[in-house]
Parts: C-alpha cells; structure tokens; sequence
C-alpha cells in the first residue's frame, strides 16, 4: 500500500552541517571539501540506486558534470558562520512502483516544482530491500543571474509611509533625522530600509504546496485504491489514528526478536484502523444500496412520465383531428344528391362521435380543452427534463462511490447490521438518502394530483358543477347536434320522395 511521506528540513552551517557531506553521504560518493581539505567518502553505502544533478537555465554546466564542483561553489558562496546552505525535500516511494517509474517521478516533480524556480537539484534514490524506497532531494538556496553567476538571496529597499513617501531614521538622541557626511558628496539624509527576500522558497505555503505537488505526481501514476495524500487525517476529515515513527532503534530490536514498543503501539494503531474501515466500507456499501435504489426510483418515475406524454401526445392528437374534421367546409349539394346528402350526415356523425370519444380522452388528465391538455404535456416535458438532471448527477455520484467501493458493494455481508459508532456520519446520510427518496415519492405523486386539479378548475365554465355533469352536459349538446342533422336529412328525404314519381313520369313519356 502507498505511503505519503515528505519532509522539507534546512543543512545549515549553523548546526555543523557541510554541504559537501550531505552530497557525498546521499550520493554514496566520494567528495572533498576543498576549503578544508576534508575528503567524505561514502562509496562503499549500500541501497544508492540512482543519482543525478539537475540544472535550471543559466546554471553553469559544469555543476552537472561533477557534484563536487556544485556544493564546494555553494560552500564558498555562503560565507556566514550560520548560512542556510541547502534545502532537502525527504520523499517516500510508493512501492507498487518499477525502479523505472519511480525515477521518473522523483525527476519530474523536482523539475516542475524546483529547477524550474531556478534551484539546483542533487538527488538520489535509496532502497535497501527492506520496503522502504525513498529520495533525498538537496536544494541550492539561491538563483542564478543570467550571466550564471549566483544571485542575491536578499534585496534592500527603502520603507515607505502609507503615501509612498520615504520614512526618515530617526535619531533618538535629537529626535531629527540621522545624517552622514560623504566625502566629495557633502552630507546625506538617511532613510529607513528593510530587507526583501529574492525570491519566496522560504515562504511557509511554499512547504504545503511543494508537499501536495508530491502527492499529485504520485497519484498520477496510482490507481484510484492507492491515492495518497498530504493532509493529515484531522484535515482529510478520517477517523483514523496516525501511526508514530519507530526509528532504527525500533526496527533493528525488532529484527532481533526483541519487542519494541513503538512498533507495538504501530501494530495496535494498523489493527484498530483496519477494523474501522471494514465497519466504513460495511456502511458505505449500504450507502451504494440505498443510492442504487433511489436512481431506480428516478428511472421509473421517469418511465411512468414518459408514457403519460405519449398518450396525452395520442389524446390531443386525435382530438385536434376530430376538431378540423367538424370544421371542414361541407359541399352543398343539389336537391337529388340524396347519397351524397346521405353520406355528409354519416360523416358528421362519425366525427362527433370520434370528438366525444377524444375529449373524454383529454377529460381523464383532468383537461376540458386542448390548450389545457397542451398546458399539462408542457409541464409533464419539464419534469422529466429535471429528473434526468438529477438523475445524471446521482449516477455521478454514485459511479465515484462504486470505484471507491469495487468489490465491497456485492460483498453478502452488507446485509449484516453494523453497530460502530464511527460510522454515525454514515449512519445519517443514508437515512436522509432514504427519506429524500420516500419524500420525492410523495412530491411526485401530490404534482400530478395538482397539475389534473389545476386544469380542471382553469376550465370550468361553472365551478359549482361537477367533472361528471360537466362531461354529460357535453355528450348531451352533441347529441342533440347529431339528432338535429339527422332530422334534417329525413325531412329532406320526405320531401324527395314526394316529388320524384312527377319527375320520373315526366322523363317516360
């Protein structure tokens, strides 16, 4: 399992560190301290795998060539008794990593974040066969100016007033302002001044951003079950305990056969944690469930939806059909067109009845009219556009929760209760995932209600009249439209009948 590790400590003279040592210790190399004359020779260190120099632009080239050369220009550099003379970023390599792997991004982390700065970067790669494969990464604490000499670490610059004024040193003595005699250029005010760094390596968010950018290229390379992370567990919001530093001490009682107590107390932390996140992924497999079930919920609302437009889209399509076939032009005919008369009162006929049969289609939506039924469709469209939004985005979420779950989500025992307390916060947001679910439910089935009361009191004509004497009032005015046609067309077939014998005999003679 990858571990996250990065520490970021300062190789100060101050504290009787050299520079030229430090190399020559990490590289497993043998260097020479040409101040002193002291040669560091650690060629014979076992586990130096790999080791490299790398430059940022107008670096001379030579300090690629031999690390001798760098640290002993760094040594003659910093000529303070306490000078900061390197920095040194400590990384832990995840395991699952090929050698060729973990060169690559140990160099490309120390390219993007540090000689890209304009650093000088001596690194080496260490792994004993003991699971611990880790970097050492030394920094050089100036840039370079572009003709390649070093550049300054500090600047002085004057202080100026909230006006941009220059601030007067002050003599404490006098209280006016200091002033020195220059020969040849008379006497000179003196200003108050402060010293600005160069560049901000030394600021504190660089340590936070320099440490996430190592979990970020790690992660690069990581499947999703092996990301590592910067923060601690208190920051990442996980209810684990952090293990302690055991130490050479620790590890070599260990491998003796003694017991060590930090490895014990490690060894208890690791059984603790392992226990507390079975019981999280026993609950967040619940938690997959329950997501699971509500997205079936979206899917078959969203069905019922769906097949309730298409027959309203049927209904208003017949009854606008049945509307433009009554308001059709009807030709007139001649006084012994007796069929064709014949055949125009059948059609009517046939399209009241169709009307009827359409508009107590409409009439079972709760719609009176066929802007009312349109109304309703439009509506019903814009529900089933916002639960597939919603839809989408629990899918999302739940797809994310099912890579971080793979095998645990059909695990049979997600069925087992599961009484830890740790997993409280779990505990909630599947009750509330549950109770959204049952509410949304209920949300939809009191819409459809409303959206059927809606349309049937927007289309009363008389709100004190019910659906049914309503849908009567209206098969009884067709009705009797249809009887009045019919009664037209047998008054009209009476009177034929009475004069066509004249006309016949007329013709026979």
């Amino acid at each position: 399992m990858a571990i996250y590790h990065c520490s970021i400590k300062i190789i100060s003279r101050g504290k009787g560190r050299s520079a030229v040592a430090c190399a020559a210790y990490r590289s497993g190399t043998k260097l020479t301290d040409l101040a002193t004359g002291k040669i560091f020779d650690y060629s014979n260190k076992p586990g130096v795998v790999f080791s490299e120099v790398l430059l940022p632009e107008n670096a001379p080239a030579a300090f690629a060539v031999d690390r001798n050369i760098l640290w002993d220009a760094v040594e003659r550099k910093e000529t303070r008794s306490d000078a900061r003379l390197a920095r040194e970023v400590e990384v832990a390599l995840p395991r699952e990593f090929t050698r060729q792997e973990q060169i690559d991004t140990v160099r490309e982390y120390i390219i993007k974040n540090f000689v890209r700065e304009g650093m000088c970067a001596d690194w080496a790669l260490h792994d004993k066969r003991d699971g611990n494969p880790h970097a050492h990464i030394m920094l050089t604490t100036r840039a370079f100016t572009r003709n390649g000499k070093w550049a300054e670490k500090s600047r002085t610059i004057y202080k100026l007033d909230p006006n941009g004024q220059k601030v007067p040193l002050i003599d404490p003595e006098t209280g006016e302002q200091k002033v020195r005699v220059r020969k040849g250029k008379g006497v000179e005010k003196l200003w108050q001044t402060e010293k600005v760094p160069a560049n901000d390596w030394n600021d504190r968010s660089k340590a936070e951003e320099w440490r996430a950018a190592w979990a970020t290229e790690c992660n690069r390379r990581l499947d999703r079950q092996h990301q590592i992370d910067h923060r601690s567990y208190a920051r990442q919001a996980v209810e684990q305990e952090p293990t302690i530093h055991e130490g050479y001490a620790a590890r070599k009682m260990e491998s003796e056969g003694r017991v060590s107590d930090r490895c014990e107390i490690n060894r208890e932390t690791k059984a603790l944690n392992e226990q507390h996140t079975r019981s999280l992924e026993v609950a967040n497999g619940e938690l997959y469930n329950a997501a699971s079930e509500h997205l079936r919920l979206y899917r078959d609302v969203i069905r019922d939806l769906e097949s309730e437009s298409k027959e309203l889209s049927g209904a208003i399509q017949q009854a606008e059909d049945a509307e433009r076939a009554l308001s059709a032009p009807v030709e007139r005919c001649k006084p012994w067109e007796r069929a064709k008369r014949k055949e125009q009162a059948e059609q009517r006929e046939n399209a009241l009845q169709k009307r009827t049969e359409a508009f107590a289609a409409l009439y079972e939506f709760g719609c009176a009219t066929i802007e009312a039924a349109k109304s309703l469709l439009q509506s019903i469209l814009q529900r089933i556009r916002q639960l597939r939004q919603k839809q989408a985005e629990l899918r999302a979420d739940l797809e994310r929760l099912g890579e971080e779950l793979p095998v645990v989500k059909h695990a049979s025992d997600l069925l087992q209760p599961v009484t830890s307390t740790e997993q409280i916060g779990v505990r909630e947001r599947l009750q509330a995932i549950r109770q959204q679910h049952e509410a949304e439910r209920k949300a939809h089935a009191e819409w459809v209600e409303q959206q059927r009361r809606a349309n049937m009191q927007r289309e009363q004509p008389e709100p004190e009249r019910s659906p049914q004497e309503t849908l009567d009032g209206a098969a009884a005015q067709q009705e009797q439209e249809v009887r009045s046609v019919a009664d037209f067309a047998a008054k009209y077939r009476a009177q034929n009948k009475n004069s066509a014998p004249k006309h016949h005999r007329g013709r026979s003679r």
